[in-house]
C-alpha cells in the first residue's frame, strides 16, 4: 500500500490493505482525507470495497480487465484507466501508464514527480535473499523474482509473446523516461537512489 498525500491536501491510496480504524486515522492525520483509491492491475483488489465503503465520496479506480471479474461484485469503481480518463484528475502530480501487450494482465504503473518516485506493482518483483529458502526460494529464484536482479513473473513476461512486446516496449520507454530516482514495489526490496538504472536492468526482457 502506499499513500500519498497530494497538494490539495487529499490523500491518494494505492492498492490497500486492509483497513482498520487505527489506519484510516493515521492516513488522515498524516495524508488527509481520502480523494482517490486506485488498483495497479486485476488481481491487486482485496479491499478496495472496504475502502470504498469507509470512503463513499473518493473515486475509485479501475485497471483494465478488473471490472469483468466476479471477485469485485458490489465494489464502486468511478473510473478505469485509459478508458474513461487517459488523464486522471491527479496527473498534475502522479503520472501513469498502462503497460499493453499481455493476453493475462495490464498494469498500471505510477510515477509521482515531486519525490521522483515509480511506483511498480507485479512488473518487478526483489524478493529479499534471506527470506527465500528451501523449495521456494528456489522456484522463485528460477523465475527471476529474488534480489537486485528480481524481475518480472516468467510465466507473465510469456503471456506477451509473440505479439505484445512491441506494446510493451512503449510503455517502458515512457517508465524510463520518468528518470526515477527511487522505487517502490509491491513485492520485496524497494530503491532509494538509482532506480531508473534498476528498472531499465528489471525490464530488459521486453
Amino acid at each position: 500500500m502506499v499513500v500519498i498525500r497530494l497538494d490539495s491536501g487529499c490523500s491518494w491510496i494505492w492498492s490497500p490493505v486492509q483497513i482498520n480504524d487505527a489506519l484510516a486515522d493515521e492516513v488522515e492525520a498524516k495524508a488527509g482525507p481520502v480523494k482517490y483509491i486506485v488498483s495497479p492491475n486485476k488481481i491487486h483488489h482485496l479491499f478496495l470495497k472496504q475502502w470504498s465503503e469507509k470512503y463513499p465520496d473518493a473515486k475509485v479506480y479501475a485497471p483494465p480487465g478488473l471490472e469483468e471479474r466476479k471477485v469485485t461484485d458490489g465494489v464502486r469503481f468511478d473510473a478505469t484507466f485509459g478508458e474513461d480518463e487517459t488523464d486522471p484528475p491527479f496527473h498534475d502530480e502522479i503520472d501513469s501508464v498502462i503497460v499493453q501487450g499481455s493476453y493475462f494482465m495490464e498494469e498500471v504503473e505510477f510515477f509521482h514527480k515531486e519525490s521522483k518516485t515509480a511506483i511498480i506493482c507485479d512488473l518487478i518483483q526483489r524478493h529479499p535473499e534471506e527470506e527465500m529458502a528451501g523449495f521456494k526460494g528456489t522456484l522463485m529464484r528460477l523465475n527471476g523474482l529474488v534480489g537486485n536482479n528480481g524481475s518480472c513473473p516468467r510465466e507473465w513476461r510469456f503471456s506477451f509473446w509473440p505479439f505484445g512486446k512491441e506494446k510493451a516496449r512503449k510503455a517502458r520507454d515512457i517508465i524510463l523516461g520518468w528518470r526515477a530516482e527511487k522505487l517502490i514495489v509491491a513485492h520485496g526490496t524497494c530503491v532509494e537512489e538509482g532506480a531508473t538504472a534498476v528498472i531499465e536492468r528489471a525490464l530488459s526482457w521486453i
